[in-house]
């Protein structure tokens, strides 16, 4: 890469990146789109394709008015950006939750394209570039238009549901759960019982013992009477 030595050059870097950047968004749109639940998510996602096709256009034509041609530059950030965000969206189930996640992997690919755009449109109009300046706002304005919508959408609806999808499954784990704590707790109670209760050998073979806390009934002894030769002797009759 040779070396960035003024203004002018610097800015054909950026918009040799932000080349790289929009066509890997071209890329990236359509399993988005396909992956959203939502119909205005997925709608908002095509309706950013078509655009991103357009701003490709535009830094070219930028680039030809600064006497330049298109030249191949990885744009290291977007394609950061864009693994974080397939990364998180494969491992997120498909429903509102998915969708929210690929709201904020949008919003932050969307900030980080305003950043450049805005910062390109700046330096177009500080070197008296005012053609490089229009096509540049033109691409800044409708990346601020597709944030907006995009929290617009999930303020309105995403937000909303994957909340509600989150509760709901709170509340089925918790129900799930106290029965499984309850069921376990009645199974070992009945188990302790059980093993308290039996005594000796019968136990083994299912003989049902009387509760320990069973009064016993005492068998009476037969009579005896005193005589003059000791103590204890039965009668006879």
């Amino acid at each position: 890469m040779p070396e960035v030595n003024s203004l002018r050059m610097h800015l054909i870097e950026e918009l040799t990146d932000l080349l790289d950047a929009e066509e890997q968004l071209t890329k990236a749109l359509p399993k988005m789109a396909t992956m959203a639940t939502a119909k205005p998510l997925k709608a908002a996602f095509q309706r950013h394709l078509v655009e991103t096709r357009g701003q490709i256009t535009r830094l070219n034509d930028a680039l030809r008015h600064l006497g330049e041609q298109s030249k191949h530059k990885t744009c290291e950030g977007m394609k950061g950006l864009l693994s974080e965000g397939q990364h998180m969206m494969k491992k997120t189930p498909q429903g509102a939750l998915r969708d929210a996640v690929m709201i904020t992997a949008a919003q932050k690919v969307e900030h980080y394209e305003m950043a450049s755009y805005g910062t390109a449109r700046t330096y177009a109009q500080v070197l008296g570039e005012p053609a490089v300046a229009r096509l540049l706002g033109q691409s800044l304005k409708e990346e601020k238009a597709a944030d907006g919508k995009l929290t617009s959408i999930a303020e309105s609806t995403v937000n909303k549901d994957a909340a509600e999808e989150w509760q709901a499954q709170e509340s089925d784990g918790g129900v799930l759960g106290r029965s499984a704590r309850w069921l376990g707790l009645t199974v070992g109670s009945a188990r302790r019982r059980l093993a308290g209760g039996s005594r000796g050998p019968a136990s083994s073979t299912g003989i049902v013992h009387e509760h320990p806390s069973a009064p016993r009934i005492r068998r009476r002894r037969p009579a005896t009477r005193r005589t003059s030769r000791g103590r204890g002797k039965r009668s006879r009759r």
